[in-house]
């Protein structure tokens, strides 16, 4: 029983340090992209979500239903990145986002870099 305890401290230290990484990581990033606030890359910014958002709506009927995997797939991201994106258009007031089907996940977080994923 001693060893079980022992593999269950071992095992949420890892955890702990692979989230504690995932911290620092995001601390790290948020301040190497604040360096890169300058209007001018505000402005490319800006110009990149709203061809992101032209090619979300493109063929998408309003009122109408939109599968998330095909939608990302199609544009090339992430299902997370695309429902960032809609809830981005709604806040905008392109869109009223009404409804949301759920399913079971494939237990993964997606936004978790591969790195940090036990193997």
């Amino acid at each position: 029983m001693g060893e079980n305890k022992d593999t269950q401290e071992m095992n949420f230290t890892d955890n702990y340090a692979r989230a504690a990484a995932r911290v620092l990581e995001s601390i790290s990033r948020t301040a190497q992209l604040s360096s890169l606030a300058t209007p001018e890359i505000q402005k490319m910014f800006e110009n990149w979500l709203e061809i992101l958002s032209r090619q979300i709506l493109r063929g998408q009927e309003i009122p109408g239903r939109l599968d998330i995997p095909s939608k990302a797939g199609e544009i090339g991201i992430s299902s997370s990145s695309l429902l960032g994106l809609l809830l981005y258009l709604q806040r905008q007031g392109r869109i009223s986002i009404t409804e949301i089907h759920l399913e079971p996940g494939c237990g993964l977080d997606e936004d978790i870099c591969d790195c940090f994923r036990e193997r």
